[in-house]
């Protein structure tokens, strides 16, 4: 069956995109495997911004009630199993193997449209069932990929609860130009029995499209913040007070959506206790979200890609203001809304440090310090070279930011694996 490095190229050598939007490739495919999904619960979380997040908050607490909790989520930084857990734990070397060639058995005995075959996205999503299911998961916590009605993982039956998070401008050459038009994409999660959620503080706009799909959508409740710090945030939710190691502003609306999901589920039967929900949220831990990489000097981490993830990364920094300077390591995919997101950079930057990312989706760091023009710009050849010389150049109060791509806070990731702050 050969390696988890031979498993995993050939998942990626299946590509992105597999052919007309649709269901029919990956219900085929779960079809030929048994349709491991239809033996398990799931919550189903779509949205631009915060579906990682919510999504680790809400497993952690599941799992700290005593359910065999999955976890779905994407993408990967580091190692690529870490997009299937089961209470916490990745799928084993041994296991993604086995089910890879088990999956991929499969998808070549199906018979597809003509210039259709099995997408990246499809193969992992049928693997990851094949495996919770084989885990005997409880329940499991699923995040879409790329919009919701045709995601892959929207093969499953109406979920136990299923949750938009903020909708906000992302990926329009496929899911459309406007926020209304994504969100309509979203909503295609909301199915006929499940509870319909959606994340507080968005326009009227998206919730509109939403309830459009759900009529009874319910809208979670805010949560009032009693101290931020790096470190983690205090909060208040329905009077009850909370704890979360997740550092960033928009953290607290991340667990404000988790908690209601939470509350959900207790109607529906689901015996999370406070204590549960309390361990469950200060336990809760994701690398990329205003991640603290190291101390000396500071060096964040932020996943903020888009329009939305850049207007809550100038609200964060805006609370953390350094007493210095800000050096920004910045590299992003060419798919995306690149002027618009650097227009979006309201926090002062003393120096961009510009780099490639290794993957064939990357922009070019010298298109990007065109957008950057009037500003102070170094274009390296690539993450390492750009994340030490802003390292070397930062003083005692500096701060290093790298941002701009998931892809580049994984890079970052492999470059500081000693570097590490232990928080909480």
């Amino acid at each position: 069956m050969g390696t988890e490095q031979e498993a995993v190229a050939r998942i990626h050598a299946c590509g992105r995109f597999s052919g007309k939007a649709g269901l029919h490739r990956i219900r085929a495919l779960c079809r030929a495997l048994g349709d491991p999904q239809d033996r398990l619960k799931f919550v189903h979380l779509a949205g631009t911004n915060g579906k990682g997040s919510t999504a680790t908050m809400l497993a952690s607490v599941l799992q700290h009630a005593g359910y065999r909790t999955g976890l779905y989520t994407s993408p990967y930084l580091v190692v690529f199993r870490e997009r299937i857990r089961v209470n916490g734990a990745m799928i084993p070397p041994e296991e993604l193997v086995r089910l890879e060639a088990q999956v991929r058995q499969a998808a070549e005995g199906l018979i597809l449209p003509a210039g259709e075959r099995i997408g990246e996205f499809e193969f992992v999503t049928a693997l990851a069932f094949l495996y919770f299911a084989a885990q005997g998961c409880d329940i499991v916590v699923l995040e879409t990929g790329l919009g919701g009605s045709y995601d892959a993982t929207n093969v499953i039956a109406p979920p136990e609860v299923a949750a938009i998070t903020s909708v906000s401008l992302d990926h329009t050459t496929v899911l459309g130009d406007t926020v209304e038009a994504i969100a309509r994409t979203k909503a295609g999660i909301y199915k006929a029995g499940s509870v319909h959620l959606a994340a507080g503080g968005q326009s009227e706009a998206v919730y509109r499209v939403l309830r459009e799909a759900a009529p009874d959508l319910r809208i979670a409740q805010p949560a009032s913040v009693q101290r931020m710090e790096l470190a983690g945030t205090v909060l208040t939710w329905q009077d009850r007070e909370y704890t979360i190691r997740l550092a960033g502003a928009y953290q607290p609306q991340n667990a404000a959506l988790a908690l209601a999901i939470v509350e959900a589920l207790q109607t529906r039967g689901w015996n999370i206790p406070e204590e549960a929900i309390k361990s469950g949220l200060q336990a809760a831990y994701i690398a990329g979200r205003m991640q603290v990489a190291c101390t000396e000097p500071v060096v964040l981490l932020d996943g903020a890609h888009n329009e939305g993830g850049i207007a809550v990364l100038c609200e964060t920094m805006t609370k953390f203001a350094p007493k210095g300077r800000v050096y920004a390591v910045l590299g992003m995919c060419a798919d995306k809304a690149v002027e618009e997101v650097v227009r979006g950079i309201t926090f002062p930057v003393a120096r961009y440090y510009l780099t490639p990312l290794q993957n064939d989706r990357s922009l070019d760091p010298k298109v990007l310090a065109g957008y950057l023009a009037g500003q102070e710009t170094v274009c390296c050849k690539d993450s390492a070279q750009a994340l030490r010389q802003a390292m070397e150049t930062a003083g005692a109060e500096d701060l290093v930011l790298v941002f701009g791509s998931l892809y580049l806070v994984g890079e970052a990731e492999k470059l500081l694996p000693d570097r590490k702050l232990q928080t909480f």
